[in-house]
């Protein structure tokens, strides 16, 4: 009996993966929430912080006045949002033109940026709701001066958020704080795809009845984002059949592509199976790990462009390369069969093993940076550390590409093979 290797799925794993992904790609959902609590605090403090009295020289106590400074703060918070985030949208637009436009994504994802964003809006709400309540719920003549208070608190809080707001931009717009973003996102979603050994049971090695049905895409256009193993293993299981999934995540997906086989039993009904599968807009990276060597690809080869002539950002930008590969060096190449609990292979995902990521890695960047000493330095020294971490059978993949280098690189150069072709972790240090 031939035996494979088969992973039980986590139970909601994958539907709290991709809620999270969901919460951390939405820049609205925060200072959504936060106007609706603004607006409710506002209603509250007009009526309830009447009779709570401050410092009288601290706080208007004439009702014009206080209205005129509500208005002000009103006014001043909603151009002073826009402003900002005008300017600094503009400003990493500018920025990401340098290195690859997906890189935007981090900058959304920040949780200080959504923060500055809810802080500045609940500011506006909740001086427009004690704005409107002032003179008329509170009394003809009665200034809430615990809730003007609470106003002038909720600006100085926007103030300290903006300046944090401020460098956590100015840092992001830093081409070194792009790529160690993009490299610790990309971790994570390797250590879901190349999970360790410990995680793997073997099982027979499923062989496939006939296709009793294909499901296909029915949707709009969308990019395959994510699978909920567990969902689908289930469903397999109560009609003891096999589904093998026909593209990997990350594929882009056109109304009547298709997406599922389904190998014996009782078909499964296809807005169940298309249910389990999470469809996005763009391409996401939390089941997705090649998604993010992409990004790392695409920072390099455009610091190597003519246009911008950088290499020292792609020999950093490799270093993350070679952390990322030296994550996945000895951990078993992902089966993508998936079993129930009696160890029945009841689902099939196609996966990139090492040799795939390996080539995604520094295939593009090998080629266009072969004249540069820097790159050709350094992925010498990445290569020769890598075949001493793998196990021997995946040194092939890594020969290969050192051939090549090895071939092409006193093409592109004037200098002798010996300068540029000595393994050096710096590049050219």
């Amino acid at each position: 009996m031939t035996t494979v290797r088969g992973r039980v799925p986590i139970p909601g794993g994958a539907r709290r993966a991709h809620l999270r992904e969901w919460r951390r790609e939405s820049l609205w959902l925060w200072p959504a929430l936060a106007a609706i609590g603004a607006w409710v605090v506002g209603d509250i403090a007009a009526r309830d912080l009447r009779s709570f009295t401050l410092h009288q020289g601290l706080f208007p106590t004439d009702l014009d006045d206080a209205r005129t400074l509500l208005a002000t703060i009103a006014a001043a918070l909603l151009t002073f949002t826009g402003v900002v985030f005008s300017i600094t949208l503009v400003a990493l637009q500018m920025a990401s033109t340098q290195y690859s436009p997906r890189v935007l994504r981090t900058f959304v994802r920040k949780p200080v940026t959504k923060l500055a964003l809810a802080t500045f809006i609940a500011t506006f709400v909740y001086s427009l709701t004690l704005l409107a309540r002032v003179g008329t719920s509170t009394g003809p003549h009665t200034v809430p001066q615990g809730a003007v208070g609470l106003a002038y608190l909720l600006v100085m809080a926007s103030v300290i958020v903006f300046v944090f707001f401020v460098n956590s931009t100015v840092r992001s717009m830093r081409v070194s704080y792009v790529i160690e973003a993009v490299f610790e996102e990309t971790l994570g979603a390797v250590d879901v795809m190349f999970a360790p050994a410990s995680d793997y049971r073997h099982v027979q090695e499923p062989s496939l009845q006939a296709v009793g049905t294909r499901v296909w895409f029915d949707h709009g256009d969308a990019v395959l984002a994510g699978v909920d193993a567990h969902h689908l293993v289930e469903l397999a299981r109560r009609h003891d059949c096999a589904l093998e999934l026909r593209i990997p995540v990350g594929t882009f997906l056109t109304r009547g592509a298709e997406l599922m086989e389904v190998h014996g039993g009782t078909p499964p009904e296809a807005g169940a199976i298309l249910g389990a599968l999470n469809c996005s807009a763009v391409r996401t990276l939390y089941q997705d790990p090649c998604y993010g060597v992409r990004q790392l690809v695409d920072i390099a080869i455009r610091a190597l462009s003519p246009a911008v002539n950088d290499p020292t950002t792609a020999v950093q930008t490799l270093d993350r390369l070679h952390g990322i590969m030296r994550s996945i060096a000895n951990r078993p190449d992902p089966s993508g069969l998936y079993v129930d609990g009696s160890g029945s292979v009841r689902l099939i995902v196609p996966v990139p093993g090492w040799g795939r990521v390996f080539d995604l890695a520094f295939t593009e960047i090998a080629l266009y940076g072969a004249g540069s000493p820097q790159i050709s330095r350094k992925l010498m020294a990445t290569f020769d550390d890598l075949a001493a971490s793998v196990p021997p059978d995946r040194n092939a993949v890594i020969d290969a590409q050192r051939a090549w280098l090895r071939n092409e690189v006193p093409q592109r150069s004037s200098l002798s093979p010996d300068r540029v072709l000595t393994p050096d972790a710096l590049g050219l240090g």
